[in-house]
């Protein structure tokens, strides 16, 4: 699990960057939760369980409804541009779902 927690915190910490750079005004609420996920991995002394629980329900959080990440993807009014844009925020997105999806309730 530990090692799943790390690898937790460098695509958490990917995420960050892509919807600072590109959704940064729209997507606060988000990136705050994020950070709270960033700051729960790096930080906390909880147990490994517990951060995994933490950051499965926070996850969950981050795709709300109307204006979660769901709704976010990187715009480019070239078709080629656009996809090579969003391909590392899918794989991101992915990455932690197929880590993640074992941990939810």
């Amino acid at each position: 699990m530990d090692q799943e927690l790390e690898q937790l915190e460098k695509l958490f910490s990917e995420l960050l960057k892509i919807v600072k750079k590109y959704g940064y005004e729209r997507f606060v609420p988000q990136i705050r939760i994020i950070e709270a996920i960033l700051s729960c991995l790096k930080d906390s002394e909880e147990t490994s369980s517990s951060k995994m629980e933490y950051v499965a329900s926070k996850h969950k959080q981050l795709y709300s409804p109307r204006g979660g990440l769901s709704e976010f993807f990187i715009w480019d009014n070239d078709f080629q541009t656009r996809i090579q844009l969003n391909k590392p925020l899918d794989t991101v997105r992915d990455d932690i779902w197929a880590i993640l999806k074992k941990y939810r309730v």
